[in-house]
């Protein structure tokens, strides 16, 4: 994703795979959790970048049950180089259509042409899990997706048909791959318009979902736009329909506060069987805000209704402050169990105490009426049954997502602290870690909590942000 800042990571929940477990790429019936280092080193090329992955089973991820991939891995085409940033993004689905979850990578930076940036490597599930080989896809030359190529990723059935598809962004445009992916080759795909008529709209965050329940997946994609632009405040929300005669595309969804317009998420929070999009901005002094658009039969999700949530909401822990960048990360799932989506949302910089950008994440939960602020729960590292200490500049909420790993019908949460320091050699690096939450009943427990970082898989590389890409 580009951002006036510079090249930050784009956070969206991946898709559920129509004809496999989602997730579960050796098919035993357990999600399996990603953790991408874009920034790893490998074979001491910098910024390479590299996955772990974890296999679920009855008790949830483990990292004695991992993997480490990178572009050196055997399968995997190409060679680990300087600055590919490999795992930048990535999203799930069974693309080959052979009932295994396969593993859509995104390498932005890797050179696929002399005028081209950027390529996305299919990895293939299997009975062994990642070990079936991969396809290299590469940008369409000359289009506006071609550019950090892989930038971000999302899987859906875009046509309705049961089978799954593939989206991918790059700097400043979208394609969609057919149906009909093989392990040796890929289907054809279409351009989408950004709609720009004349004026820059990059492509950041990449969400679907389908929001007007008519079996087909749509995708709500946002970015960056400049001064010439409709929209001022330099956000763009768009909005592309799915169904059986391609994608159809409307500007910015009706009633979406573009100073909250970055596309987050996707589920069906209030059970209506309509999905409802979240999306996310700086709010006062980047204190963060989080908009959720709830779908319906009028097709644009927020076309009925919608709302802000924020820490001043009635319910939500905390005071909203400047600089937390609340709604920074956003995933959906039901961690309760109660077939209602909830939402996990991080906020990277939020203080815990006097330790500045310490970083937290919140679980707000899903009910008849919609997102509520009501039964909250709110975790940093200082909270009882969370390993660690806070630290400042620790930054958990970074990235979010919610899986259920054990398979227990409730939504398990993986939180990276993407400036953990791991090493404690005097000097703080941005080393990075994961914790892991399990769901309940009730709601996210500390019971069981876990967390690791590279050291638990023998890796050594410093100041690299661990973990710090889940999903998107």
């Amino acid at each position: 994703m580009l951002a006036a800042g510079g090249l930050a990571l784009p956070l969206a929940a991946p898709a559920s795979a129509v004809g496999a477990t989602p997730d579960d790429f050796n098919g035993d019936g357990y999600k399996d959790l990603v953790v991408a280092t874009p920034k790893a080193t490998v074979n001491g090329q910098a910024q390479a970048g590299q996955l772990t992955v974890l296999y679920g089973s009855a008790s949830g991820v483990s990292t004695s049950r991992s993997a480490q991939i990178s572009q050196n891995t055997a399968g995997v085409p190409g060679t680990a180089e300087a600055h590919d940033w490999f795992g930048v993004s990535y999203a799930t689905g069974d693309l080959d259509g052979d009932g295994y979850t396969d593993l859509a990578v995104g390498a932005s930076f890797e050179h696929s042409t002399a005028s081209d940036l950027g390529i996305v490597q299919i990895l293939w599930g299997g009975s062994k899990g990642l070990v079936n080989g991969a396809l290299t896809v590469y940008g369409a030359s000359g289009a506006g997706s071609s550019y950090l190529y892989g930038s971000g990723l999302a899987v859906g059935d875009f046509d309705g048909d049961g089978h799954d598809q593939l989206a991918v962004t790059g700097f400043a445009g979208v394609s969609v791959f057919d149906d009909g992916f093989t392990r040796t080759t890929a289907p054809a795909r279409t351009e989408l318009s950004t709609g720009s008529d004349g004026v820059y709209r990059g492509t950041g965050t990449i969400v679907t979902g389908d929001f007007d329940d008519n079996g087909a997946d749509d995708l709500a994609v946002s970015g960056d736009s400049d001064i010439e632009d409709d929209d001022s405040n330099g956000v763009w929300l768009g909005y592309y329909a799915g169904g059986a005669g391609g994608m159809t595309f409307t500007k910015n969804p009706a009633t979406v506060p573009l100073d909250a317009g970055w596309a987050r998420a996707a589920g069906d929070l209030d059970k209506d069987g309509y999905d409802d999009l979240v999306t996310s901005g700086s709010g006062d002094s980047g204190a963060g805000t989080i908009a959720v658009h709830y779908g319906g039969p009028g097709g644009i999700p927020g076309s009925t209704r919608s709302g802000l949530i924020d820490q001043d909401t009635t319910g939500v822990p905390g005071v909203s402050e400047s600089g937390d960048a609340f709604g920074g990360s956003v995933s959906i799932g039901d961690v309760n169990g109660d077939g209602y989506a909830d939402a996990a949302v991080g906020a990277q910089g939020e203080a815990v105490g006097t330790l500045d950008r310490a970083g937290a994440v919140w679980l707000l939960k899903g009910s008849a009426s919609g997102l509520t602020g009501s039964g909250a729960q709110s975790f940093t590292q200082n909270t009882a049954g969370v390993p660690g200490v806070a630290e400042a500049s620790d930054r958990l909420g970074y990235a979010v997502r919610l899986q259920d790993q054990n398979g227990d019908g409730r939504a398990d949460l993986t939180a990276a602290a993407s400036g953990e320091d791991v090493f404690d050699d005097g000097v703080h690096y941005a080393d990075g870690s994961d914790w892991i939450l399990r769901g309940s009943a009730s709601g996210l427990t500390t019971s069981g909590a876990l967390s690791f970082s590279e050291k638990a898989f023998g890796l050594t590389y410093r100041n690299k942000s661990f973990g710090s890409v889940l999903g998107g």
